[in-house]
């Protein structure tokens, strides 16, 4: 597999063709303060509020197939770790602000941080690092803002609508890299250089069902029995999203590809 990364297609072309990931990462922020809302009135909504949630993970992974399109190579990994550190960091801060009028507006508050905290540290790489990707400061506050969202989410899935313990604190580094994952593999998972968005896209969808699906263990099996509930429904919905997603995803790969080899053991084996 070459490591050089195609040229990108004509702007005309990918305005045909590509949904803006401005206009996923407004989709994202709109669900995502809806999901909130849903589960500070009702934590038995979980299931509802983690639907919600993955469009945060969308907007993320397309903003990281942005910037790999134009050959970020080795960095595709080193942009959702760091997309990912700035919205988890901004959620797990505010995590120690509990008050009733924090909490009320703690959606607006992790949105409009990690979208400001990422459009200048994107800005910094277009004109300190010079790095030379369009839209470089936009696609970096998506990535971070579009973490910030599905993160306060599945914490406040796991801690019930109420105030974070500390059991819930030894999940944080969980939470950190698998939403890292799920913004940054999508792009790499399926056909590597010549991957697109609408492939990026649908995989996007399937990770993030199975990240909510891990999370959704861990509510189970914390020790406090409010997020039993919750957590719960988080792992039957998301359960139910992965079957969907997949075979959603694998349609169109097999419709993009010549051929697909099983290269694995035993040999031979059917498709």
């Amino acid at each position: 597999m070459t490591t050089q990364a195609p040229e990108p297609p004509a702007a005309e072309e990918v305005e045909a063709k590509e949904i803006p990931n401005i206009k996923l990462y407004i989709v994202a922020v709109i669900t995502g303060i809806i999901g909130y809302y849903i589960l500070l009135a009702n934590p038995n909504l979980a299931f509802i509020s983690v639907i919600l949630a993955w469009p945060a993970i969308v907007a993320g992974a397309g903003g990281v197939e942005h910037l790999c399109r134009y050959g970020l190579g080795t960095g595709t990994s080193s942009i959702g770790y760091w997309g990912t550190a700035v919205g988890a960091t901004v959620v797990f801060a505010t995590i120690f602000m509990s008050s009733q009028i924090f909490n009320l507006y703690s959606p607006f508050i992790v949105i409009i941080a990690g979208t400001i905290i990422g459009y200048v540290v994107g800005l910094c790489a277009e004109r300190i690092i010079k790095m030379k990707i369009p839209e470089q400061a936009q696609q970096s506050f998506i990535i971070t803002g579009s973490s910030a969202i599905f993160i306060l989410i599945v914490l406040e899935v796991l801690s019930s609508g109420g105030v974070a313990t500390t059991k819930l604190y030894y999940t944080f580094p969980v939470i950190y890299i698998g939403t890292a994952l799920v913004i940054l593999h999508p792009y790499n998972g399926s056909l590597g250089a010549g991957e697109n968005q609408s492939r990026t896209l649908r995989l996007a969808c399937c990770e993030a069902s199975l990240i909510t699906t891990l999370f959704g263990i861990i509510g189970v099996l914390l020790p406090n029995t409010t997020s039993f509930i919750p957590a719960l429904g988080m792992l039957i919905i998301s359960l139910i999203g992965f079957a969907v997603f997949v075979k959603i995803w694998w349609k169109k790969v097999k419709e993009d590809t010549y051929e697909i080899v099983w290269t694995g053991y035993p040999a031979g084996v059917p498709h």
